[in-house]
């Protein structure tokens, strides 16, 4: 009887050290984000993590712990192994196997200022930049930004930032890295101030500038009324303020009873699908896409519908396009095309972003952008590689035969002229088409 009160009793002991490991392990997995399974099996048998690789993987992954072994054990550089590179490394090469340019991954800086840019705001200067020879340039300022009061201007080269000078920091590093890794610097809490120190080549000079950082609003939608009463409507990206922000062009345009529309996608590089789906919402009701699963399974996606008086239904558009219109951009001028009555696209061939991706935020604040399905527009049609062709092919042209009104996103000190709004309003005008593009000529060597 002792003797079966001394194995309860070990049993019991056991039980308890168990429970005490899931506990703990279920804290720690709150905290961390850790399995508690996983903590308590490395709690209990202290197995090695390597072991937690799935078992239909293990013998795959063995080879990968090797070199990693290797690496360890025999690499020579006088500087410590940075293992955070190697994993991310690692990950950029998975990705890479796949062969597509939409599936890739984002480190823990690149990924927080994608998050800030598709919300739609985000804390700083208000500038966009951009890296050329291995130097960080402005390449324009936002309108009414600290930047452009600051008197920031297009073409500027940051030479440092808080006398940190930007060369040596973004030295080895790829453009899309460098270019993280200057916006992280200058970006920063609203009220607080950033200096910059700044090349000017157009006067030749150097000098530094304080700017107060400001919370900065994306503008992605521009509007107005133009002679004819024709609605002029630019939307530059899908952000997650987009919709909004349409909303109130449309409550300042209904009032003026517009009897045509002009919607501007040219150079639009996409966006959020949610987003693109509530602005079809405010044309028409209806099929907005098709989206094509892995599965092989055809999902349709409707418009999602807008309130009653933000709605320009039926009245007759015309979409300008171009080769910089990509993705979202895309789904609505396709879907406008397809489903909408009287509405043509007019400009150049789309860019061909047929697929859809999810971004997944990671443990480390990293993130995984990976394509989880291609779409089809309202009729069917593939158009990843492709593009869209619009019905009215007109190229891009400023010739003073051209002359237009000057629209919101532009300066008008010399006047405007752009060819394709100038044929989008004479279509929208009188029905007045724009003549055939003239075919080029191959010449056939002899």
């Amino acid at each position: 009887m002792e003797r079966v009160w001394a194995i309860v009793g070990v049993i019991v002991r056991w039980v308890a050290v168990i429970a005490v490991a899931f506990l703990g392990g279920w804290i720690t997995g709150r905290i961390v984000g850790v399995s508690p399974i996983d903590v308590l099996i490395t709690g209990v048998s202290n197995v090695d993590t390597r072991l937690l690789t799935p078992g239909d993987r293990r013998q795959q992954f063995a080879v990968f712990w090797d070199v990693w072994d290797l690496v360890e054990g025999n690499f020579y550089q006088p500087q410590a192994i940075d293992r955070q590179k190697m994993v991310y490394g690692a990950i950029r090469g998975m990705l890479a196997t796949l062969n597509d340019p939409y599936t890739f991954f984002q480190e823990p800086e690149e990924a927080q200022q994608n998050r800030e840019s598709m919300e739609g705001r985000f804390e700083g200067i208000g500038a966009y930049l951009r890296v050329e020879n291995g130097q960080i340039i402005i390449d324009r300022p936002i309108r009414n930004s600290p930047a452009e009061q600051a008197g920031i201007q297009a073409g500027d080269i940051i030479l440092a930032v808080d006398d940190q000078p930007l060369a040596e920091l973004i030295a080895g590093l790829s453009d899309q890295e460098a270019s993280a890794r200057a916006v992280s610097l200058i970006r920063g809490p609203a009220g607080t101030v950033v200096r910059l120190t700044i090349h000017r080549p157009a006067e030749d000079r150097v000098f530094t500038v304080a700017i107060t950082r400001a919370a900065i609003p994306l503008i992605t939608v521009n509007s107005t009324l133009l002679p004819d009463r024709i609605a002029y409507i630019q939307i530059t990206e899908f952000k997650a303020t987009t919709t909004e922000l349409l909303d109130q062009a449309i409550a300042e345009l209904l009032p003026q009873q517009p009897r045509a529309i002009v919607l501007d996608l040219r150079n639009n590089s996409g966006g959020f699908l949610t987003t693109a789906q509530e602005v079809l919402g405010r044309f028409y009701d209806g099929v907005a896409l098709y989206e094509e699963e892995r599965s092989g399974v055809n999902k349709e996606l409707r418009t999602i519908t807008a309130p009653a008086n933000r709605r320009l239904y039926g009245i007759p558009m015309v979409v300008l396009v171009n080769g910089g219109s990509a993705s979202a951009a895309e789904v609505v001028a396709g879907a406008l095309r397809d489903v909408r009555p009287n509405t043509v696209l007019l400009g150049e061939k789309t860019f061909g972003k047929g697929s859809v991706q999810n971004i997944y935020p990671l443990r480390d604040g990293s993130s995984v952008r990976i394509t989880i399905a291609r779409w089809l527009t309202p009729s069917g049609e593939a158009i990843n590689g492709v593009g869209i062709t619009p019905e009215h092919v007109v190229p891009a042209a400023n010739d003073p035969i051209y002359q237009v009104p000057c629209v919101p996103d532009r300066p008008n000190d010399t006047g405007c002229a752009d060819a394709q709004l100038y044929w989008a309003l004479k279509l929208l005008r009188d029905g007045t088409p724009p003549p055939l593009p003239v075919p080029v000529e191959t010449v056939t060597a002899p």
